[in-house]
Order: structure tokens, then C-alpha cells, then sequence
């Protein structure tokens, strides 16, 4: 029931009952437009009023009459859901602003900060159209989810001056708002300003041509106190009796349902009176449903001509009931509906909700109408690590499912353990996996046998893959071999989602740093492939190339490294395997940042972006920003990387998830502001975790380098030997390498100490590499400042811009050194700062860049 306003209306269309236009929007109330246009002048109006004081219709008429960009949202009880909330939020948001709305999709809600912080930057990237931008979220009061009302208490602190959000709700929205109404931010419209004064109810029964002396509306007023609705029913009763008698607005305080009974009797016709008890069953009233429910233009029509209980919004193309005729139909459900026509209805709403991406509403409807298969179809179309809110309320639907349903299915198991793999139940999920095998292959055989134990064993295998970074071993290729085995071409085209994402974080699972450990997984995938290529419609395939190429990258062998990676891009792309091919690329990068090639790195960046145009690539967004935070970190722009990356470190329920991979690059953002204690207490936390072993050797050298700037050198020498123990089984190099100058000055110290445990000859040769790619980077980073037409200042020592001086003279370090009696070392480190700080390779570029800038 969303859909978006964006321009003023161009007039108002009104049904016609016996005679009688009752569209309370044709009634225009100067008072109340002037009032909600003082209002637009806040971030957040609350409109607070109980039932029929026409709110909903208030704010409608002055969205009608004003210019803006308005994004409605009819809210219902369901959207205590997460998912379900966000799903009809996002779908909102999308009528209007159709990229944005998927990259909030994508997205999901934002518990988190960082989540939070994205969230804002699309919101604000919406906000920066001109105009003023409003959001109406109607019935607010239904919502009650701690989360939900969580999130509106947390975006209110960031709405743009042009954007105002507008609540309308029964009741005082329950989340905190004094620090608002503090800064006098929120604007509160209640009952007493929606309530019709004398005025206002003579002249709109002088609009619907109605008899009413001034007594009579002193009256109506008295007895009514100006209530919408009231006023509404009195005006109706007008129509009919042309005199108005005070008895009948009490009779209408008492019994509201009757007066609705007395006014739709001898005008309904039996099928739409069916009719309108059906859809009052469900939550979306889209008129495209409407439509397929009614099957009979004539029969929408008619229920059209109830305009003052139900009208047809034309912006949000959706029908809405009043809540009162609402709750009088729900009374008659029972009395009046077949079991047959609930069970059509909520089939057709389920398979609407379906086809439009409400997910959890079309759980729900799919489970009221008893069709369980279509609920087993739908899992399967998701991915194991749908949202765990999701996850949870399909599980519930699987705990009240009848049990001669879960045995028919053959799917059931599999799905079974795709639920409980979302939720985290490892455990459970294996004793459930093995049972659920077990007991399949003592039946008879079938294809409803073989289908299951496909599916038994497909989500099994992605289960041993995803805790291997746990157990050490490398089994899963067992398991999809049974899959293959058990695998019907003809009876099975389920599992396309089961690998879709395999990993994010690292392409390598492995956890531990046994020599071979590496090799091992590799080849467990490799051994799988065959399997999965077929059966689960091109998984795996690259990703045995992509692991490779990670591993020759991490050990600097570029040439093979590269190798694999291209082949991994290519065989990937053929099977829309679009996470393999984003980590690829994302290597391919890095080793042209390694080589010094800003060319290759800017191509391999830009050859990301096509992803961004996958709709079914649900992180494409967010693995961008990755790739961009990688890329403006090693340019050392740490201010460049996108905003969400910047706030506080993400928890993850595995630690190849894409909250990991963000954490990367926090922890490197975090690296270069200086915020040592801070990346250090994360790592702390980190390092008591099981993690796999990329992570941790990251993770330990970042915590050395830390300390060494903390000037603890005992304790970075310690963390440096940890690092090292953990990379040398397998010969792992450029995590050390990758933090050049940092790493050339951590070395150095490190081989003059002489108590650190690590064997010269490594240190050296880290320190070689690392001073190498030094000067690489400094290069690349002259080449981004120079085409991006970027002059940071640039500030010599007195003593660095002598030196300088008089190498562009001729002399020598031995010269230099003696005439400023100090050591050849020392010029010699005079001269590597001089180097850095002008992002210069040699000393041509050096004096060069100094005779530019003036410095020499």
C-alpha cells in the first residue's frame, strides 16, 4: 500500500451515492493547508488524533494543493516485522526513486551505524533534487517493534533542511523525542486542529448543497464536536432525511458499526459485498491486486461508489478503507466468508506479494491459504544467509506446519537446514542434516526420494564448506558428490541460490596456518566444481582459479597470480558468478597498486562498476565501496573512502561475510587517522575469536605496527612475530609488504634491536620489498594528485631542504654528511623523508617537484 506523490494534483475525482458526493477531499479547508504549510517548516510533524478525525484525509487534501516530492507509506501491524518493513519501505521509496530504492534494498534495514550511515548518504543523495521532500508514514501508532521505531528515532537526527517527515498516528509516537522538542524541531498537529469548526461544517454542507439552519450547525457542532467522521455520517443522514435530528449522533457514539450497516444496506449487491469482505482479509490494497481479486471492472466500479469508506488513491495506486468500516467488515468475516473464498484470497494475495518482492507478507498469505509448496518454492529462491528475522519467522511457520505436509514435501529437509544455517544453529543444522539423510535413504525409491536427498545434501555440503574455517577440515566435496549422485535433471532446478554467496571476506575459508591447509581447500573445491557446475547452475565456477590467485597474491607471485585471477573473470562471468569475479577484480587492482601501474589500477576499478548494474547482484553497492576503500587507502585519501566505512567496526555471524570485509577496511581507515587505541581494542576482541587465517595475520600486523607508533616496542616486536609465525607455513608476504614506508621503518628497528625472535634474513627481505613498493606508491600517488589537480602543502625540515639543495647542486651524501658534520646515515634518512614527502622516485623527480612547488 505505497506509492509516492510528486507533483500538485490536477483535481479531484468523486463518486456519487444516491445523489450524495461524499469525498472528503473535494472539501477544502484553508485553515488546515495553512497550517501543514507552517508545519513543512520542521524535520518531523506528528498529526496525533484518534479514529475519524480524518488525519489520513487532512494531510492528503494539502499534499494535493502543495508542490513537493512525497513519498506516502501506509503502514499496518505486519511492519513490526524488520524485513517486512523494510521491504515495504524500500518498495515505497522505489515508485519515486527507483535506483535509490534498490540500493536501500540491497542495503537492508540499518541496525548498525555504519548501515545507518549509508542509509543517510542515499537519503541525502535523494534530498539534494529541489523542492521540498516529504514522507508520510500513516498509522503510525500500529507500529511497535523496538527496531522499527528505533530506526525513525535515529534518522531524525539527520534529515536535510528540506525534508520533512510526517507521522499521522492515533496515538504519540513510542520512541524518544525530547531532545527534539527541546530544539523545538517537531511540529504537532492533534484533534483539536483536525476537529471541523462551525464555519468549516457550514460551509461544507454548502458544498454538498445540504439544508442546515445556523442552529443546525450549532448543533451538529455541540454534538459532534467537529468530529470528521461524525460530521460525515450527520452530512449523510442529512442527504436522506433533509432535516437533522440530535438523537441520531447518539446513536451513532453507541454503535458506529450500525450506523455503517444502516448507511450500506439496500446499496451493496451481494458480490461486492463478498467482495469487500474478502480483501478486507489482507494488508495490501495495490489496485493492481484489487484488480486480479475483483476480476470484474464493473464490481471495482461499483465498490468505488463507497467513497466515504473506501477511496482510490491515484498517487499511491492503492485503495484505502476507513479503519472503522475496516473493523465492521472483520466482524462479518466469520459469519459471511467460505472457507474456499478465504483460501482464494489469500492464494492471489500471496502470489501478488510474491511477484512484487513482499516477502514476508507473501510467507504469510502462502500459509494462510495452506499452500506450503509455494513456501518451500520461495525458500529455496533465497539464499542461505537471508535476514535472520526472515529466517526465524519461516521457521515458525514450519513449527505450526501440519506433519503429513513436512513428510510430502521433499523439500522440506533441505529447507529445514537452509533456515537453521541462517540462524547460526551449526549444531543443530548437522544433527538435522544427518537425520534428515538417514531417514530419506531407508525409503523407497522415488523421485520425491531423490529430490530430497539432493536438496539433503546440497545444503549439508554448503554447511561443512562454511565451518571449515572451524574444524580444519575439508570434506564438502564429499557431500556435493552425494548431491551430484542423487542429482535428476528432470525433477530438480532449485539450488541456484544455496553458493551464491560463497564467501566475501577472503575467498579462502581456511582458519588455520598448518603448511598445506590452503591446498587442501583449494582442491576440496576444485574436486566440487564438477559437482556443483551442473547441479547448482554454475557455482564454484572460478572460484578454484580466484583461490588460487588469492593465495599467489598473498605469497607475491603477481605473474601466476594474475594468470588465475583473469582466468577466474572469465570463467565466472559465463555463469553470473558475480562475487568471484568482484573479488578477482578487486586482486587485479591491488596488484597493479603493487607494481605501480595507476593505469591497470583505474581500469581494473572501473571494470567493477558494470556490476553495479546486476539486479540480481544484491551486494553490488556495498562491494564497490570495498573496492573503492581499498583504492583510496593505498592513495593515502583515507578522507575519500566512502562515509559508512568510517564508523564502528561490524559484527558478523561468520567471518567471511561482507561485515568482515568492511571491517577491513575500517581497520585500515582507522590505521591511518591515528586511531591506534581504538584498532586496537578491536583487535583485542578480534584475536578471541576463531577466524580464518588472512584475517588474522592482518589483524596482528596491524596491531604491531600500532604499538610501534605508540612508541611500545616490545610490544609491536611481539605482535610482528606473531604475524610472521602465522604467514611463514605457507610463505604468505604481501600482508607485510602492503604497508611499505611503515613497514621499511618497523623492520629496520626491528633488525636493530636484535631481541626480536623473527630470522634477519625475512626482515630483510620484507624491508627490501616493502622499500620498493614505497617508492612505487609514492609515484602512483603523485600521478592520482597530479590528475586530480591536488597541491597538498608540502613542509621540508630546514635541514631536509639543505640537503635537497645541495644534492641538486652535484654533491655527494659524503659530501653533505661532512659539511653538516653528521653521519651518511643520517642524509640517508633525511633523504628517504625527502622522498616521501614529495611523492618523488628519485632525485630528478625530487628537485623537480621542489623547484614547482618553490621549496628549494
Amino acid at each position: 500500500m505505497e506509492k509516492c506523490l510528486n507533483k500538485k494534483a490536477s483535481g479531484n475525482q468523486c463518486g456519487n451515492l444516491n445523489g450524495f458526493n461524499q469525498c472528503n477531499f473535494c472539501f477544502k479547508r484553508p485553515r488546515l493547508l495553512k497550517l501543514f504549510e507552517s508545519a513543512l517548516d520542521y524535520p518531523l510533524v506528528v498529526v496525533c488524533a484518534g479514529v475519524g478525525y480524518g488525519k489520513t484525509r487532512a494531510v492528503h487534501s494539502f499534499l494535493q494543493e502543495y508542490e513537493a516530492h512525497a513519498i506516502w507509506m501506509q503502514l499496518s501491524e505486519r511492519d513490526n516485522n524488520v524485513s517486512r518493513f523494510w521491504e515495504s519501505y524500500t518498495g515505497a521509496i522505489s515508485q519515486m526513486f527507483p535506483d535509490a530504492g534498490k540500493r536501500l534494498a540491497k542495503l537492508g534495514f540499518p541496525e548498525t551505524d555504519e548501515a545507518l550511515v549509508k542509509y543517510v548518504t542515499v537519503m541525502r543523495e535523494i534530498a539534494m533534487l529541489p523542492g521540498k521532500h516529504i514522507r508520510v508514514f500513516d498509522d503510525f501508532h500500529l507500529l511497535n517493534n523496538h527496531a522499527v521505531l528505533n530506526f525513525f528515532e535515529r534518522i531524525v537526527r539527520f534529515i536535510p533542511s528540506n525534508v520533512t517527515l510526517l507521522l499521522i498516528s492515533r496515538t504519540i509516537p513510542d520512541f524518544n523525542m525530547i531532545g527534539m522538542m527541546m530544539r523545538e524541531n517537531i511540529f504537532t498537529i492533534q484533534e483539536n486542529a483536525l476537529c471541523f469548526t462551525e464555519d468549516e461544517i457550514a460551509e461544507h454542507f454548502n458544498q454538498l448543497n445540504l439544508s442546515a439552519t445556523s442552529v443546525d450547525i450549532r448543533n451538529i457542532y455541540n454534538d459532534t464536536q467537529g468530529w470528521a467522521f461524525a460530521v460525515n455520517l450527520v452530512g449523510r443522514s442529512l442527504a436522506k432525511k433533509q432535516k437533522y435530528e440530535r438523537y441520531a449522533i447518539e446513536a451513532m457514539k453507541k454503535n458506529v458499526f450500525r450506523l455503517i450497516e444502516s448507511e450500506i444496506s439496500g446499496i451493496l449487491s451481494n458480490p461486492l459485498w463478498r467482495f469487500l469482505l474478502r480483501i478486507s482479509l489482507i494488508d495490501h490494497l495495490a489496485a493492481s491486486l484489487i484488480k486480479i481479486l475483483a476480476n470484474d471492472d464493473k464490481l471495482i466500479k461499483e465498490m468505488e461508489l463507497l467513497n466515504a469508506y473506501i477511496r482510490y488513491d491515484f498517487y499511491m495506486d492503492t485503495y484505502l478503507i476507513h479503519n472503522l468500516f475496516l473493523d465492521y467488515l472483520r466482524q462479518k468475516q466469520e459469519e459471511f466468508l467460505t472457507d474456499e473464498e478465504r483460501r482464494e484470497t489469500y492464494q492471489t494475495a500471496g502470489k501478488w506479494c510474491d511477484k512484487n518482492s513482499y516477502h514476508m507478507d507473501a510467507f504469510s498469505y502462502y500459509e494462510k491459504s495452506g499452500d506450503y509448496d509455494a513456501i518451500m518454492s520461495k525458500l529455496a529462491a533465497f539464499n542461505a544467509q537471508m535476514p535472520m528475522d526472515m529466517a526465524q519467522y519461516v521457521l515458525e511457520i514450519f513449527a505450526r506446519m501440519p506433519e503429513n505436509i513436512k513428510s510430502q514435501n521433499p523439500i522440506f529437509p533441505s529447507m529445514h537446514l537452509k533456515l537453521k544455517i541462517a540462524l547460526g544453529q551449526f549444531d543443530e543444522a548437522l544433527v538435522l542434516a544427518e537425520r534428515y539423510a538417514e531417514d530419506y535413504k531407508c525409503k523407497a525409491d522415488s523421485q520425491k526420494k531423490t529430490l530430497s536427498l539432493t536438496a539433503i545434501y546440497a545444503t549439508w555440503a554448503f554447511l561443512r564448506k562454511t565451518i571449515c574455517t572451524y574444524t580444519d577440515v575439508y570434506d564438502f566435496d564429499i557431500y556435493y558428490k552425494k548431491m551430484s549422485e542423487y542429482f535428476d535433471k528432470d525433477s530438480l532446478s532449485i539450488f541456484s541460490s544455496y553458493e551464491a554467496m560463497s564467501s566475501i571476506a577472503w575467498a579462502s575459508l581456511v582458519g588455520t596456518s598448518r603448511a598445506g591447509a590452503q591446498e587442501e581447500y583449494i582442491d576440496a573445491v576444485s574436486r566440487a566444481t564438477q559437482y556443483t557446475s551442473h547441479v547448482l547452475s554454475g557455482v564454484f565456477v572460478g572460484y578454484d582459479d580466484l583461490l588460487h590467485g588469492e593465495l599467489y597474491f598473498y605469497q607475491g607471485e603477481f605473474e601466476a597470480a594474475e594468470q588465475y585471477l583473469k582466468q577466474s573473470v572469465d570463467k565466472a562471468h559465463t555463469y553470473n558468478q558475480y562475487v568471484t569475479q568482484s573479488h578477482a577484480l578487486a586482486y587485479l587492482m591491488r596488484i597493479a597498486f603493487l607494481r605501480g601501474n595507476f593505469a591497470d589500477v583505474n581500469d581494473w576499478l572501473q571494470a567493477m562498476e558494470i556490476f553495479l548494474n546486476e539486479k540480481d547482484y544484491d551486494v553490488c553497492y556495498t562491494m564497490h565501496d570495498i573496492a573503492r576503500g581499498f583504492y583510496y587507502l593505498t592513495l593515502e585519501q583515507p578522507e575519500q573512502i566512502p562515509t559508512w566505512l568510517k564508523g564502528d567496526f561490524s559484527a558478523y555471524a561468520h567471518p567471511a561475510f561482507i561485515e568482515n570485509y568492511a571491517n577491513r577496511i575500517k581497520a585500515q581507515y582507522h590505521y591511518q587517522k591515528g586511531n591506534y587505541r581504538i584498532l586496537l581494542s578491536f583487535i583485542e576482541s578480534e584475536m578471541k575469536q576463531r577466524t580464518i587465517l588472512f584475517w588474522k595475520i592482518e589483524l596482528k600486523l596491524l596491531e604491531s605496527l600500532s604499538h610501534y607508533h605508540l612508541k611500545q616496542r616490545g610490544e609491536a616486536f611481539s605482535a610482528l612475530t606473531e604475524a610472521y609465525e602465522l604467514a611463514e607455513s605457507n610463505g604468505l608476504v604481501i600482508f607485510f609488504i602492503q604497508y611499505s614506508k611503515d613497514m621499511r621503518t618497523l623492520t629496520n628497528a626491528a633488525i636493530r634491536d636484535g631481541t626480536c625472535a623473527i630470522p634477519k634474513p625475512w626482515l630483510e627481505n620484507i624491508n627490501r620489498k616493502a622499500s620498493a613498493y614505497a617508492k612505487r606508491q609514492s609515484r602512483i600517488i603523485l600521478e592520482y594528485m597530479t590528475a586530480n589537480n591536488i597541491h597538498k602543502e608540502i613542509t621540508l625540515t630546514k635541514r631536509e631542504a639543505k640537503i635537497l639543495k645541495d644534492l641538486s647542486l652535484g654533491l655527494s651524501r659524503t659530501e653533505i654528511a661532512a659539511s653538516y658534520d653528521i653521519s651518511t646515515n643520517t642524509v640517508k634518512v633525511a633523504i628517504n623523508s625527502i622522498y616521501e614527502k614529495l611523492k618523488a622516485g628519485n632525485l630528478v623527480d625530487a628537485v623537480r617537484i621542489a623547484a614547482t612547488r618553490k621549496i628549494i
